[in-house]
């Protein structure tokens, strides 16, 4: 599970062109876009198809709230471009288990849609039975309208939910004021979309939301940090990183912003993930291959976007400085393999520094 939420956007438009207008300027700020139910019925397929053109390098959740025909509405949703599609929680066991076979066939994810489920947990366990692994805890419009609030309830529910195994995206008119009520939880994503899309400025609103999220849960959890070290190697681990970066002239980045510096009064940096934008002559997923073949797969590295890619020392096997080490140098091999020249050595002798090596 990510240690930082994703942030959902929910495009519940009822016409296409301002649903794919403002999904164009808040990509780069976004994990997954939303075609919302209204969307889906106003729209169609053409919805996720014009999304996805759009918007290649994030994830797409089709919210059919599937009631029947699993099968064959995963099969539309997966086919116009989709990586995640919902049913409906009232739906027969036959038509999640439809739905789900055919999302494991096509390498997608199916979640069911608790809207109107009474008894979750006992749901939920049958769900678990039969393979499915994510969850919409949604507090619905009309019931927002009716003026229900957030509880203890809604937390309590959706930490035992976790603790079966599932991953849980929280739904329900959320925005930044009210974002924080969840932070003690590791939820998977949390969706927001009136207080983007309806916002004065869109993209502001997304940067906000998404640097809200980082903040509340940028710092390391205890089942991210390795039994070699604490709080203070992993914090060090990630200020060498980052100024080891800097020295080979990579530009480090949050929601888009320039780094201030690690001793700055606004510095952006929550925990020991540092976003790192990637040369304009280098394709990141190139570069992840090529960090990959170097010391192996590990959640130490991955990508953000088609713009950025991302460092976590937190996230070594085996956490040691000399890892921290291997890691910088295997990006800046990696770079220089694919034709991007950067100073290796100094950034090398600086993370040193940082770290007392």
């Amino acid at each position: 599970m990510s240690r930082i939420p994703m942030l959902q956007f929910a495009l519940d438009f009822i016409t296409l062109p301002p649903a794919i207008a403002v999904a164009s300027i808040t990509a780069p700020h976004v994990d997954i876009f939303e075609i919302g139910t209204p969307l889906c019925k106003a729209a169609g397929l053409e919805a996720i198809r014009a999304v996805r053109e759009v918007c290649p390098d994030n994830l797409i959740l089709a919210d059919f709230k599937t009631p029947d025909v699993g099968w064959l509405e995963a099969k539309m949703a997966f086919d116009a471009g989709a990586d995640l599609m919902t049913v409906i929680g009232g739906a027969p066991m036959a038509t999640v288990e439809s739905a789900l076979k055919t999302a494991n066939e096509y390498g997608k994810e199916i979640l069911m849609e608790l809207t109107g489920v009474r008894d979750i947990i006992p749901y939920a366990k049958e769900w678990r039975q039969v393979g499915i692994e994510w969850m919409v805890y949604h507090r619905g419009w009309d019931e927002e309208a009716s003026n229900r609030q957030w509880s203890q309830d809604d937390l309590d529910t959706i930490e035992r939910l976790i603790d079966m195994g599932f991953k849980v995206t929280v739904t329900g008119g959320l925005t930044n004021e009210s974002i924080p009520f969840f932070q003690s939880i590791p939820v998977t994503a949390l969706i927001t979309g009136r207080a983007i899309h309806a916002a004065k400025d869109p993209v502001a609103s997304a940067i906000e939301i998404r640097s809200t999220i980082s903040r509340l849960w940028g710092a390391p959890r205890p089942d991210y940090l390795s039994p070699a070290g604490n709080n203070t190697d992993f914090d060090v681990a990630a200020k060498a990183i980052r100024w080891g970066i800097s020295e080979m002239d990579l530009l480090l980045t949050t929601d888009g912003a320039d780094c201030p510096g690690c001793d700055a009064p606004g510095n952006f940096c929550q925990g020991t993930k540092t976003a790192i934008f990637v040369p304009d002559n280098i394709n990141v997923d190139d570069l992840i291959g090529a960090i990959e073949r170097i010391i192996g797969p590990s959640n130490a590295f991955g990508k953000v976007n088609h713009a950025a890619f991302y460092l976590d020392p937190a996230q070594i096997t085996n956490f040691s400085s000399t890892g921290v080490i291997q890691l910088l140098a295997a990006t800046g091999n990696a770079l220089t393999g694919l034709g991007h020249r950067v100073d290796l050595n100094s950034g090398i002798a600086t993370a040193n520094q940082v770290l007392g090596n």
